[in-house]
């Protein structure tokens, strides 16, 4: 699937004097919008942005949204608490629920200090298989589980916002994951 990364394009219009078949140039947005699924075009305006801003995206990638009800996303606290992980799966602009799991609740000593690697642990035990990580907060562990996911914050409340927010910034989310992980993966804030 070919996707216009909003968040990087500037709107110069080369996509459209290249593809002028498939792209639109949104001047009221600001950004490039495909209006037809031409892969010959759209390959040579692939090539052709400045900005990369115009990719395929090939990948399918887990996501587990962190939630207390299973239908809005958990506010009032860190993701590691909630009570449990909606894993959607994401292939070609869509999100599907595959499953709901049950945090396993790492049982908390008051006297462990906050960001405790067992805390990480636990959350990440009940991970498995996912990419990225998906709340409203991190809290200190965010050091131990952006080694093996994405984490991504999302300031919706709503959970089919939240995956509306996901679908929009998949190329951020791509280009996070690509990354080696430790020092140089992020936590991203989506918009």
């Amino acid at each position: 699937m070919v996707l216009v990364d909003k968040n990087q394009c500037v709107g110069c219009g080369i996509c459209v004097s290249v593809c002028p078949e498939a792209i639109t140039l949104e001047i009221e947005n600001g950004f490039a919008r495909i209006v037809k699924e031409s892969m010959d075009c759209l390959q040579k305006v692939i090539g052709a942005c400045p900005q990369n801003a115009i990719r395929k995206i090939k990948d399918r990638l887990f996501f587990a949204v962190g939630t207390d009800d299973r239908k809005t996303l958990k506010s009032n606290g860190h993701v590691g608490k909630s009570a449990y992980f909606q894993i959607f799966e994401y292939s070609e602009g869509n999100l599907f629920l595959k499953e709901t799991r049950e945090n396993p609740k790492y049982k908390e000593d008051e006297t462990k200090v906050h960001g405790d690697p067992g805390k990480a642990k636990a959350t990440a035990s009940a991970l498995a298989g996912v990419d990225v990580l998906v709340g409203t907060l991190m809290g200190p562990n965010i050091v131990r589980l952006k080694n093996q996911f994405v984490c991504a914050i999302v300031r919706k409340d709503e959970i089919d916002d939240v995956k509306d927010v996901i679908k929009n910034n998949i190329c951020a989310i791509v280009d996070e994951k690509n990354k080696k992980g430790g020092r140089e993966r992020k936590g991203i804030i989506l918009k």
